[in-house]
This record gives structure tokens, C-alpha cells and sequence, in this order.
């Protein structure tokens, strides 16, 4: 079976000399490696934002920044890319509704159902700037929640997440490997280390 994320001799020297791992479906891997290791390099290669050494790297068996590689990927990225003029609730709701291919209209019970679930009903209608990291962070996985994508990649997705929201950050993606590939690229403190089913260091 083709491996739904497979990165064969990645390498960014002097940072990363040589790489190698796949990640299948039901799987969560954690990418470790500290400040400057080269890991924020590797997710722009695999969002398809900057091109890997000799296309060593495949989503769902397709280039990187290809259709097929993004129709059915969640990628969330250490920086925030909210809309400072928007309600957040509306930004997500788009986000649903473009990935899900639906009108925003047939999203919006499921991110009300969310909203609540997270307890975020309160400041779901602000505008970005008035909400904590924590709480933009929630907000930016719960396209992994709410959609049902194959492969999701996550850029240090609780380095922003407050003591309280960790289990809640947790909630929303561990059940994503039920039928996805996820990988997480975390640092060596990350409470993801001991959820992974596998660690690979770079």
C-alpha cells in the first residue's frame, strides 16, 4: 500500500543530512527536533510552499502543492493567518465550507456544536485580535475535527495552547488517525511525544 506520507532522502544541510520515514494511515508520528533543527523548512516542502531536494517528499503518493496532495490534506502552520477584520466563527465556517465543498450555510450547526463543545461560544464572534493564542489555536485545528481528511500535518500544534486547553488541543487530534496519517513536528517537550506512535528525531 503507498504510504499516505512518505519523505524519501529529504535534506536541508547543514540542518537536516538525510532523512527518511513514511506515515500511514491510523498512524500519529511526531518529527522531533529543537529551535533551527530545520523542521519549519520541511512544512513549507510538504505544503507545497517550497520545493524539496530532488521531490523527495509525496502526499497521498503526489507531489506536494498538487490537487490530489491538498484535496484531502489539513495542514496547520506555527503562524496564525486569520483575517484581522473577520469574526473568527465566520472564518472558520468558510474554511469548512471550502474544504467540506458545501455553502458555508451547511456548516454552521457543526461549528456552533463546536464552538460549544470547546467553550469558546463566548469569543467565537470577536474579531482575531481579541483572542488569546490559546484560544486562536483551537480554532485553527478544528478543521481537523471537522472535516475528515486523509492526511493532516501539524506544525507545533500546542505550542500556543495554555495549560487548561491541552487536553481540548488533544481531543482534536488524536481521533484525526482513526482514518488519516498525521504527523506532528514538535519540539522534545511536547505532551504529543507520548500520544505518538512513533518519534522520529531529526
Amino acid at each position: 500500500m503507498t504510504p499516505y506520507i512518505s519523505i524519501g532522502g529529504y535534506s536541508d544541510p547543514p540542518r537536516i543530512p538525510h532523512l527518511s520515514f513514511e506515515v500511514n494511515r491510523g498512524e500519529l508520528v511526531a518529527l522531533v527536533g529543537g529551535p533551527g533543527s530545520g523542521k519549519s523548512n520541511l512544512m513549507k516542502c510538504l505544503a507545497g510552499i517550497r520545493k524539496s531536494v530532488r521531490d523527495s517528499i509525496r502526499i497521498l503518493g503526489s507531489v506536494p502543492g498538487s490537487m490530489r496532495s491538498r484535496e484531502r490534506s489539513i495542514f496547520v502552520f506555527q503562524n496564525f493567518n486569520y483575517a484581522p477584520d473577520i469574526f473568527v466563527r465566520t472564518q472558520l465556517e468558510q474554511r469548512i465550507s471550502l474544504i467540506r465543498g458545501v455553502p458555508s450555510r451547511e456548516v454552521k450547526d457543526d461549528v456552533h456544536n463546536w464552538c460549544e463543545r470547546m467553550k469558546l461560544l463566548d469569543v467565537c464572534m470577536n474579531y482575531p485580535g481579541k483572542l488569546n493564542l490559546s484560544q486562536l489555536q483551537l480554532f485553527s485545528l478544528a478543521p481537523v475535527f471537522l472535516t475528515s481528511p486523509s492526511v493532516v500535518i501539524l506544525d507545533e500544534p500546542l505550542r500556543n495552547v495554555s495549560v487548561s486547553h491541552i487536553d481540548s488541543a488533544l481531543s482534536l487530534i488524536l481521533p484525526a488517525r482513526e482514518n488519516a496519517a498525521v504527523l506532528a513536528l514538535v519540539q522534545k517537550l511536547s505532551p504529543l511525544l507520548e500520544k505518538a506512535d512513533r518519534i522520529v528525531t531529526v
